[in-house]
């Protein structure tokens, strides 16, 4: 079996949930055998591909949109008609059996979404629709509902639940969740890379993490991931316990969203300044592969958002063994279990926040009891490679179906 990835998100330009989930495919696929993966990803400069294995990248300036920079409805038309030259050029020369699309309802402009389906139907090549984000527009729901793709595959059942109360065919409609590669976010201390070290702290200090990216776009991102919730709730404590850190862990911007990082970066650095929590706070930018380490040099994982699709920090937060404090929101109440692998609570509560902060820095059983159960549940449900077997094998289904 052929695969076509197509992705606007890539990890080679910034770090995010469908960058994580690209970045395990490479390294489950590479070595999978009974199929060979092709993924299309966007480039600034000249087309190009590389190999990993049994995975085949075509770097697609088709692909690239500024993000901060406005194209008119001329240059995005002739972008996507080269776009879909550019697919058909791939599924003659790979010989594609099925083609998986990620995020075209929200990542792309339309023009994107109807010329792969045209491309499909005229190549006859089923045409998964995998969804990391809610559809928020009436444009989104109809990209989704009107066009024919075979299967549209969820990121958790909150995403699944939504499309079908706006009118998604419930059959269309399957759920895979990310999955955390476990050989790389695991338990297993990286001694030459202990970040306490590197900020200058001693075991004294307890570091309450999160991780997020901070793009404003059309959004207040602070406030739905929780930021300004969390960093509320973090005063509360810094009087009674000087030691305790704040380590806020910001996903490395693409080049095209600098300035508008920038803004979002310097908004936090004020809400950091008004709680008066500058001298405990840690503001740094990693990349995907150094947040292992960081985990594990962390107490505690806390993410309160607003809104939440899945929460792929949670599992990785889980698998290299902290406990984790999330919200009663999307589809965080599919990872955390309340009271058994962390705390749920209601968003926009930093009393609460900051109570069940201070049990988890202070009691030593409910962490344990917190951490081996978010250990279990990582490797029950939410490894990368269970989760892959299982949308490999939907994906023969698709095409045996078809």
């Amino acid at each position: 079996m052929n695969i076509l990835f197509i992705s606007r998100n890539s990890p080679f330009e910034s770090i995010g949930g469908i960058e994580r989930y690209i970045t395990n495919l490479i390294e489950y696929y590479k070595n999978f055998t009974k199929s060979k993966l092709y993924l299309m990803l966007p480039t600034e400069k000249n087309d190009y591909s590389e190999q990993y294995g049994n995975v085949i990248i075509y770097f697609s300036n088709t692909l690239f949109l500024s993000r901060s920079n406005s194209l008119s409805s001329k240059e995005i038309s002739k972008k996507a008609e080269a776009f879909s030259k550019a697919v058909t050029v791939i599924i003659n020369s790979d010989n594609i059996n099925i083609i998986c699309a990620e995020n075209f309802h929200t990542d792309l402009p339309p023009a994107f979404s109807l010329l792969l389906n045209m491309v499909a139907m005229y190549q006859k090549i089923p045409l998964i629709l995998q969804l990391h984000s809610f559809a928020t527009t009436q444009l989104q729901t109809e990209l989704i509902n009107q066009l024919k793709w075979d299967r549209i595959s969820c990121v958790s059942t909150s995403v699944a639940g939504d499309c079908f109360q706006k009118g998604t065919d419930i059959n269309s409609l399957t759920t895979h969740y990310l999955g955390v590669n476990t050989k790389e976010f695991n338990t297993n201390l990286n001694v030459s890379k202990n970040y306490k070290n590197l900020y200058s702290l001693t075991d004294k200090n307890k570091i309450v993490l999160t991780a997020t990216r901070i793009i404003r776009g059309k959004k207040d991102i602070l406030r739905e991931k929780g930021l300004i919730n969390l960093i509320r709730a973090f005063s509360k404590l810094t009087t009674r316990y000087p030691n305790l850190k704040l380590l806020i862990a910001i996903g490395k911007p693409p080049e095209s969203l600098k300035n508008e990082f920038q803004i979002a970066y310097e908004m936090l650095q004020g809400y950091i300044k008004l709680n008066n929590v500058e001298r405990n706070t840690i503001l740094h930018t990693f990349k995907l592969h150094e947040m292992a380490d960081v985990y594990r040099a962390s107490d505690v994982f806390v993410l309160p958002s607003e809104n939440e699709t899945f929460g792929q920090v949670f599992i990785e937060a889980m698998s290299c063994g902290l406990p984790v404090i999330g919200t009663k929101v999307g589809g965080i109440p599919e990872i955390i279990s309340d009271s058994y692998n962390g705390y749920l609570i209601l968003p926009d509560d930093p009393s609460i926040l900051a109570q069940k902060i201070e049990i988890l820095i202070n009691n030593s059983t409910v962490r344990g009891k917190f951490i081996r159960g978010g250990i279990k549940t990582v490797k029950e449900k939410f490894t990368s490679e269970s989760q892959f077997f299982s949308f490999n094998k939907m994906l023969e289904e698709t095409i045996s179906n078809g």
